[in-house]
């Protein structure tokens, strides 16, 4: 369970290993923090009947996977809303993206270095500091 604004989201759970529950809700799409167990919002959306395919399906999943790296590291949570409509559901979602701004856009045209590479640069950086 995590919390997300003021709602309550089942998981995070591993995107590749994730078993979409039979209902309409929220979805947030995750990637692993700078700390344990802490988690990245990199999007915010809705679903009528959530499906396995979600995230492979949606036209941003080859940006999330150039921040990820891989699937591996792509995270799915959901609030579900069974008896929402689809305006409650937008709004909802709309309000989570006001408030944790989950945009990242590559700046002046550079593509964006993947969580992998990130990592690497602050592991060699810390080794010159010492």
């Amino acid at each position: 369970m995590i919390t997300l604004g003021s709602l309550a989201f089942n998981g995070p759970f591993l995107a590749p290993l994730w078993s979409p529950p039979k209902s309409a809700g929220l979805y947030a799409v995750l990637v692993p923090g700078w700390r344990l167990l802490t988690f990245r919002a990199l999007h915010f959306g809705q679903a009528e009947l959530f499906d396995a395919e979600l995230l492979k399906a949606h036209p941003r999943h080859p940006e999330w996977l150039t921040i990820a790296g891989t699937d591996w590291n792509l995270y799915i949570a959901t609030h579900e809303m069974s008896f929402s409509t689809p305006a409650q559901r937008e709004s909802a979602a709309r309000e989570l993206a006001r408030t944790y701004k989950p945009e990242f856009r590559p700046v002046d045209g550079k593509p964006l270095a993947s969580l992998r590479t990130l990592l690497i640069a602050q592991a060699l950086r810390n080794s010159q500091d010492k």
